[in-house]
Order: structure tokens, then sequence, then C-alpha cells
């Protein structure tokens, strides 16, 4: 919270120097500033009053009443890939030894120049150094295993054989039967499009931006500056220049989401809209929190597994099937998870 409130009274003063300053609110800077003070406010009221976490297993149909013999079954392969590290992560994630009060001093003068531009290191907060590279290494994961002929002398059961099947299709498979999405978090988008460049633009195929992806949890860093229909102006870092229109159709972005909304019904809505597409396949870009809320609600409530407890790691790639039988009871095939890069962190 102490950053929070340095942020709000450092802004404040910018907002008292350039708004209210001989040039007034002519100066285009000053009035970035004061839209941005007040997304600041929105995400402050957002992180106070979110329901976003108040639910439970206990609400959510258990997994293991799917009848995997009904002859409607549905099934629909899913890849996950969870984005790089944020320049939130960054700040809050690497622990609280000496670097830590220097990153955040770091965060902090860089959020008062980004307000000048109507950006944010803190909201929507967009892939850091480090989340750019881990998101270049899936890519590169994924080109070094393209042409390997690994997979012909592996038992085609195998985890590993399944692993470098899903690699090669990752980068290889054209846009015919797959659909490619991502939350509309900045920091999802950068990663997918980094990661993925090489099949995106041979292929021509353009991300699915869906609101229902967004984050689970109240913090600010998972507020979204886009618009309903609309992606963000500037996707940060190294994407800032890119055209985002040309790669993202954000048709069924509806913005950001609402205080009294929750994660389950998001995650709901998503897997709804899994089950209506034609293409049997979906990669995903998205959230740790999200992506383990999803694999607990989708896995029989008895079951261990070690994604309802860990989190894909940065960077890290898992695929598996969904299932959906004619009464709408919808499982995770336990035995169909695989780690296709990095996997779940330690």
């Amino acid at each position: 919270m102490l950053p929070v409130l340095v942020v709000l009274v450092a802004t404040w003063a910018l907002v008292w120097v350039f708004a209210f300053g001989p040039k007034g609110l002519k100066c285009a800077a000053a009035r970035r500033v004061v839209d941005m003070q007040f997304t600041w406010f929105a995400a402050v009221w957002y992180l106070f009053h979110s329901k976003d976490k108040s639910f439970s297993l206990k609400e959510v149909k258990d997994a293991v009443h799917t009848d995997l013999k009904d002859p409607e079954l549905k099934t629909k392969t899913i890849v996950f890939i969870r984005h790089g590290e944020s320049c939130w992560n960054e700040m809050f994630n690497r622990g609280f030894g000496p670097g830590f009060v220097l990153r955040v001093l770091k965060g902090l003068l860089s959020e008062l120049y980004k307000m000048t531009l109507a950006d944010s290191v803190f909201i929507d907060s967009p892939l850091g150094v480090r989340g750019e590279k881990e998101a270049l290494d899936i890519c590169r994961y994924l080109r070094s295993q393209s042409a390997q002929e690994t997979t012909r002398t592996l038992p085609p059961q195998s985890a590993l054989a399944k692993s470098l099947a899903f690699a090669q299709d990752l980068y290889n498979g054209g846009k015919e039967g797959t659909r490619v999405v991502s939350s509309n978090l900045r920091r999802s988008m950068n990663t997918v499009v980094i990661a993925l460049q090489d099949r995106l633009f041979r292929n021509g195929e353009k991300v699915q931006v869906l609101s229902s992806l967004q984050e689970i949890s109240s913090n600010v860093d998972t507020i979204s500056l886009s618009t309903a229909g609309g992606v963000q102006p500037n996707l940060g870092g190294h994407m800032s220049a890119l055209d985002a229109e040309k790669v993202f159709d954000a048709e069924l972005n509806k913005g950001n989401k609402k205080p009294a909304s929750r994660g389950s019904e998001r995650i709901r809505e998503f897997v709804k809209w899994i089950f209506k597409q034609d293409e049997g396949k979906i990669i995903v870009s998205g959230h740790s929190l999200y992506f383990r809320w999803f694999f607990r609600m989708h896995l029989p409530h008895g079951l261990q597994h070690i994604s309802k407890n860990k989190k894909i790691a940065n960077g890290g790639v898992v695929a598996f099937e969904l299932v959906q039988d004619s009464k709408g009871s919808v499982m995770i095939l336990p035995g169909s998870i695989t780690s296709v890069y990095l996997g779940f962190a330690k």
C-alpha cells in the first residue's frame, strides 16, 4: 500500500504544478496526468472494494461428475502460456532484501514520468526486461523444436513425446482449427506476440482479446487500461511502437472488470466461449492465479495435483484436454496435463 500512497501524493503534486500553473490545462502533459490521476483513484477504489476473489470451490460443481462415456462428449485441446515477469513482478516478487527499496523507488520515478504520457508501470503492468526475455525464450524454444525428428523414436504416449508434439504444433501449426487468445492485460498481450511471433506473422493470425481472461486479483496491476472493444494505445516496452490493431482482435474485450464481479464468473464465461467455438484447439496467453483457479475448478476436487497448488512458471507453457458432457459438466482430463516448456514453478 505504501507505494500506492506515495504515487497518489506525488502525482497530486504534479497535478498542482502542471494543471494549475501559469499555462493550466493547456499543457497536454498536465491533462494526461489528470486523466491518470482519476485512473489511479479508480484502481485504488477497486483494491478496497473488489470481490474478485470472493468465491470458493464449494460453489463449484465437482468435475468428477462429468460423464466421460457420454456419446456427445466434446473435447478441446487447451494450451496455457503464462506471461513473463512484469514490471510489477520485478518490484514486488523478487523478495524484500536491500534491492527492494531501490526497485520500488525506481518504479515510482518511472510512474511519475509515465503518467505524463497517460501510461503506467503499476496499472496494467507491462512486461519488464526479464519478462520480454522470458517470452523470447519461449519463441526460441519453439524454433529449436520445430524441425526435431525425435518424436518418431519415442513412444507416442510418453510425456516427452507429447510435450515435443505440442511444441512443434505451436510453432508449425496453421490457423485452421486453432484460436489464439489473450487476456486484456498488456503483459499477457506482450507475451503471446513475442512468443508466437513466427507463427502469427507466417499465418496472418490475429490474437483475440478476451476480458474473461483478466487476472483474478484486486491488485492495481490487474486493472486493464483497455476500453471495451479496443486495446491499449501503448503496450509498453519494446512493443510500444506495435500497431496493435493489426495484431489483436478486441471485439470481445468488454474493458476492465467491475468491483462486484468475481473471478470464478469470468472462468465460467471463458469455458462457455471455448465450447461454442468450432476450433478444437485454443492457445491461451494469461495469468498465474487465473490458471491455477482454472485447474482447481475443473479437476476432480479430491485429486491431488501440482497445478492446484503451484503456479505455471513465468514464461511457462502447459497443455491439457478439456471435456464437456451433454449436461454441461466440464472436466480437465488429469492424465492429459502436459508440461510443454518450463511447466509449474517449484
